[in-house]
């Protein structure tokens, strides 16, 4: 039975609209609900566009702090998001520059009173991880330092290689299974990768495939899934560190390789980081290669001060 915990509103504490920031001539407020349709045209219309909704829609964060818009006299130019999921630190999951607008004004007139915002929802810090280059060349002058390189890797065709685990059966998960999974996701991963039980709850809504690995009745691992089009993406694979290297993350892998396969995809994507050594290997196996540069996942320090 699903309760309240899964609400949005319980990972977000709402703050007033607090922000009447003036820089550069432009006016930074929180987003109201009548802004959205001239925020999405905003989104598809600009050049200079960062946007990792993943499982949510803006609609989702009205109300919350860290949804700002910059306006000047007439019109919404720039729009910014930074929200924490399960652990101190939040992510910049929205730069948007309205085209003919300077970037480097809008950041210095977004990112002061979005770190306020997270500051007093108790984050310690913002990530970034900033696939495109107009965004990650600006944030090491605004105090981002990189925290890791994430590689893409990609599979085309082919089946998966037998995987074998002694004693470990691989399921499609319930509702049952979040706070298990929440609970190896926070063992197996840094504290900057952690999920949140909404962020699970989300993604098993919508997923592909949403699968756990048992042994002996334990859950030891999880890992999901998500298609769009002829495109299937492994978002993660956490297997419990006391069960690593036993094969389960191989098992789960299979699983979802085989289902996204049975399900029409032409091409598998996933990420990880590049220092992550025993998972390139698994993946490599797999016949995942990597395809394009590494990503620079970007971290910068908040606090009072800021």
């Amino acid at each position: 039975m699903l309760s309240c915990r899964y609400s949005l509103s319980v990972e977000v504490n709402v703050l007033p609209f607090m922000f009447n920031t003036r820089a550069a001539d432009l006016v930074v407020r929180c987003v109201r609900s009548d802004d959205l349709d001239e925020l999405r045209r905003l989104v598809e219309e600009s050049r200079h566009a960062h946007v990792q909704l993943d499982w949510w829609t803006w609609e989702d964060w009205i109300g919350n702090p860290g949804l700002l818009v910059a306006q000047d006299s007439v019109r919404i130019v720039g729009i910014g998001l930074g929200v924490r999921d399960a652990s101190p630190t939040a992510w910049l999951r929205a730069v948007v520059v309205k085209d003919g607008q300077g970037v480097d004004a809008l950041l210095d007139a977004l990112l002061p009173p979005m770190m306020a915002a997270l500051c007093s929802q108790g984050v310690e810090a913002l990530a970034c991880l900033a696939w495109s280059a107009w965004l990650s060349d600006r944030l090491p002058e605004r105090g981002f330092a990189p925290q890791a390189q994430v590689v893409t890797l990609r599979k085309d065709g082919g089946a998966a290689p037998v995987a074998r685990s002694p004693g470990v059966f691989v399921r499609e998960a319930s509702m049952a299974d979040l706070d298990a999974a929440l609970a190896i996701d926070h063992a197996a991963f840094e504290m900057v990768w952690w999920y949140a039980e909404t962020a699970l709850f989300r993604a098993m809504r919508g997923a592909l495939r949403f699968c756990v690995a048992e042994r002996q009745g334990r859950i030891i691992g999880y890992a999901f899934a998500h298609a769009t089009g002829v495109q299937a993406h492994i978002t993660r694979l956490a297997v419990h560190p006391s069960h690593q290297g036993q094969g389960v993350g191989a098992l789960m892998l299979a699983d979802l390789v085989e289902q996204a396969r049975a399900q029409g995809a032409e091409f598998i994507t996933l990420n990880t980081q590049t220092y992550n050594e025993n998972s390139l290997r698994l993946y490599r196996r797999f016949g995942f290669e990597p395809i394009g540069p590494a990503v620079t996942a970007w971290l910068c320090p908040i606090g009072p001060q800021d």
